[in-house]
């Protein structure tokens, strides 16, 4: 019992780590958009006064202000809390799914962190503004590349290497083919890095997951009103949340898929 205690008190801890992350990583949406440095006070979209360290603790804050700036009283993007959250989540989750695979070590769990954290930090940026900072994501592949080389046997590191170009080169003509509507050349880089980290297998169930999502998140818009035949949806939130599935459980989701037939 005083081990589960403190097994749970860790998880606790590890969830505010998370969630502390994640305000950070609102920052980077935010300021990089901007073309801001990430660097310098927080301070209120609106009225641009600047934040108190009172003002910005991860979630807790945003539900003692009432959601609304304490100078200004505007009302705060409920974007905020819902990366912080979802950013301690996947942390605890990261820890979970390595501890239970026999996988984890310090270097394995600061490398899946990383990666969760750029990937949040491409969905929230994609979904808001239709755009994949490529920056990022390029220094996510370079990671990878350098994780892969010291962590993988050579046959394993190049089937990474030729799944990520594979890949990138499908998404390429995807693009070509449908002239951008169907999705950006950002998408190409994302998918660069899926494959890069994932290799052959999970990363087909990373795109089986984020492609059966997009269709059946685009036909619930359809059906809704809220998009009509021919617009685009930013497909960048639903490659990241394949990913992200596929890393923790792409064996579980392919035994589960080959049931069904």
């Amino acid at each position: 019992m005083a081990i589960l205690n403190l097994v749970i008190l860790f998880l606790i801890v590890f969830f505010i780590f998370g969630t502390t992350v994640g305000s950070f990583l609102n920052v980077v949406i935010d300021r990089t958009t901007r073309g801001e440095s990430i660097l310098g006070r927080s301070y209120c979209d609106h009225c641009k006064a600047s934040l108190k360290t009172v003002d910005l603790v991860p979630v807790i804050s945003f539900v003692l202000l009432g959601a609304k700036c304490r100078y200004c009283r505007k009302p705060l993007s409920w974007q905020y809390p819902m990366v912080e959250t979802l950013t301690g989540t996947l942390f605890v989750l990261s820890f979970i799914v390595l501890s239970l695979s026999g996988l984890l070590s310090f270097w394995s769990l600061t490398y899946w962190l990383f990666l969760i954290s750029i990937l949040i930090v491409v969905a929230i940026v994609d979904l808001k503004y239709s755009l994949i900072p490529t920056t990022l994501v390029f220094l996510a592949s370079l990671v990878a590349l350098f994780y892969n080389f010291f962590a993988f046997e050579p046959s394993l590191f190049i089937q990474h290497i030729i799944t990520a170009f594979i890949l990138a080169l499908f998404f390429l003509i995807v693009v070509l083919i449908t002239r951008g509507r169907g999705m950006g050349e950002g998408d190409v880089i994302l998918a660069f890095l899926i494959g890069m980290v994932l290799g052959a297998q999970a990363t087909f169930v990373a795109i089986f997951v984020a492609f059966l999502l997009g269709a059946a998140v685009s036909l619930l818009l359809i059906f809704l009103g809220k998009k009509h035949f021919g617009q685009t949806v930013p497909f960048g939130p639903f490659l990241v949340f394949g990913f992200i599935a596929s890393l923790f459980w792409a064996n579980s989701l392919l035994e589960w898929y080959l049931m069904l037939y």
